[in-house]
């Protein structure tokens, strides 16, 4: 006995047109094969993101969602086939494998599990076995369900989904705790610091570029309306550069006096050292006690009075200088 089945062909906009014609729901809104797909594969996206997994363990799942289906299917397959099949290189496989067994095993859970084949002895590995996690289906028939009754989806549909993928991430069993990334705090000062830096290169590249331009098109550049605006833009820069520079401190630290050699300049201490005052007092105590100088007047011989030569009147010069008190 033969059985005959009717075969369909549709264009997407009539398979689209056949689909919404069946309501479903309270609300009244058609499930489409599209929706359907894209629901589901941002609310998985969501739980992984949630669990902290990176783009390339992401990858790996989500590129071969719609090999395994989502009745629980197994896919064993070849590295080199895979990857004819998702348009990229085998090593980027490998690459994501490798990525989500690392932290697979870091964070103990996974929704997609996966079995290396072994290595033969042909000299080449066997095929890879994937399979999605059993509480997939569960967690996805439950987010997308409530993500397509709240009244966020239809002004928000991402909003929605992701609101409900993270009320139900907790029904995943051995489902870690939610990652939450946030962006590293910077202070302010380096806020402002980043912010000219941009500035200083976006100022270069336009320089590099307006000197890349050929004479004719500078020329019809500069001449022309965009170049009034470009002149007028630049010279607000410039008057907020002048204003922010005004507004900084002068620094004179590092400058090197540049007239004359031999200029150096002694810095002195805002306050005396304890042990250069001890050492001053001490001085002024041996001062304080210190005897007078005593002082005598003493008869200087004129340059022209010449010295006696004889014994004699050596004799009596001793005797005239002893009289004065000189000796």
């Amino acid at each position: 006995m033969t059985r005959k089945a009717p075969v369909l062909t549709f264009t997407p906009a009539a398979f689209r047109r056949r689909l919404d014609s069946h309501k479903t729901g309270e609300s009244g809104r058609a499930a489409t094969v599209l929706d359907d797909c894209a629901d589901g594969i941002l609310a998985l996206d969501f739980a992984l993101t949630f669990a902290g997994f990176g783009y390339e363990a992401r990858q790996l799942t989500l590129s071969i969602l719609g090999l395994l289906g989502g009745g629980g299917g197994r896919l064993e397959i070849f590295d080199k086939a895979l990857a004819q099949h998702l348009g990229c290189s085998d090593r980027a496989i490998r690459r994501w494998r490798k990525a989500h067994i690392k932290e697979s095993k870091a964070k103990k859970f996974s929704l997609l599990c996966l079995e290396e084949g072994d290595y033969t002895g042909r000299k080449r590995y066997e095929k890879t076995a994937y399979s999605l996690n059993p509480a997939v289906a569960s967690y996805l028939d439950a987010a997308v369900a409530e993500a397509r009754a709240s009244d966020l989806y239809g002004s928000d549909r991402r909003g929605a989904v992701e609101r409900a993928a993270e009320k139900h991430y907790g029904d995943i069993p051995d489902a870690p705790p939610r990652a939450r990334r946030r962006s590293p705090r910077r202070a302010p000062s380096v806020k402002v610091e980043q912010a000219f830096v941009n500035a200083s290169r976006n100022v270069e590249k336009g320089r590099q570029a307006l000197q890349g331009l050929s004479e004719d098109s500078r020329a019809a550049l500069l001449e022309g309306t965009q170049g009034e605006k470009l002149r007028q833009m630049l010279l607000k820069l410039g008057a907020d550069i002048s204003e922010v520079l005004e507004s900084l401190p002068l620094s004179i630290e590092g400058e090197e006096v540049g007239e004359g050699l031999g200029h150096f300049v002694l810095t002195l201490p805002a306050e005396p050292r304890a042990e250069d005052l001890a050492a001053w007092e001490g001085l002024e105590r041996r001062a304080a006690g210190a005897p007078r100088v005593a002082t005598r007047e003493v008869n200087l011989r004129l340059p022209d009075e010449a010295p006696p030569t004889s014994d004699e009147a050596r004799e009596a010069e001793a005797i005239r200088a002893e009289g004065r008190g000189e000796v």
